[in-house]
């Protein structure tokens, strides 16, 4: 059983505390495995595509930035395993709204495989004449993940302090879109994750 609605009011306090937080548990075994199970299927079919950096018509891959390949998720077509991901996402944004005040009213999210060795280079994920992305959303789907895999997700709390924060199954992280830069280090083994934006309507929506 989650209890993802009883952590809610201290993970909002924490993210406005210092801008970032980390959750474990936030998907149980069980709803992890599932969604693995469907992403690994969609790359089978081949749904996903290389992930791409830029955007609008600058937008191209180059994966001496990036390496992961992504598939998007539909709302309107939500599969049996991403409805609770959904529907805690959106419990979510209403009390990060109810809280902060910031005015969120969609998320957009994908699923993202890297292969091993593959990285994505330090970046911002708000760009600079587009406010829309608000907070930035990582959900890891890696089943026993140890730490001498590697694939952390290195988040720069400033120029020279870093968080090196482990992919492990059922782990949520947030953090303010246009505050902390990131980078993801290579791993030795397949790393999975859904990830994402919490978005304001203003902006003009982009994939990456």
């Amino acid at each position: 059983m989650n209890d993802f609605a009883a952590q809610l009011p201290h993970t909002i306090d924490t993210l406005a505390e210092q801008g970032w937080v980390v959750l474990d548990d936030f998907l149980t075994e069980q709803e992890v495995a599932a969604l693995l199970a469907e992403g690994q299927g969609r790359q089978a079919a081949g749904e996903f595509h290389q992930a791409r950096v830029g955007r609008a018509e600058g937008r191209s891959v180059r994966t001496a930035v990036r390496g992961d390949n992504v598939r998007w998720l539909d709302p309107a077509q939500r599969s049996a395993a991403s409805q609770c991901y959904w529907q805690r996402m959106e419990a979510l944004q209403a009390e990060l709204n109810r809280s902060l005040f910031l005015g969120i009213q969609s998320g957009e999210f994908h699923f993202a495989h890297y292969p091993v060795a593959t990285f994505y280079k330090r970046h911002l994920d708000r760009f600079r004449d587009d406010d829309a992305r608000v907070i930035s959303v990582v959900c890891y789907l890696n089943d026993d993940w140890q730490t001498s895999h590697g694939g952390q997700l290195r988040l720069w709390l400033d120029e020279n302090d870093s968080l090196d924060i482990d992919p492990r199954g059922g782990r949520l992280v947030l953090f303010l879109s246009d505050r902390f830069w990131h980078e993801v280090l290579p791993a030795q083994r397949e790393r999975w994750s859904l990830t994402g934006w919490l978005r304001r309507s203003s902006g003009i929506p982009s994939s990456s």
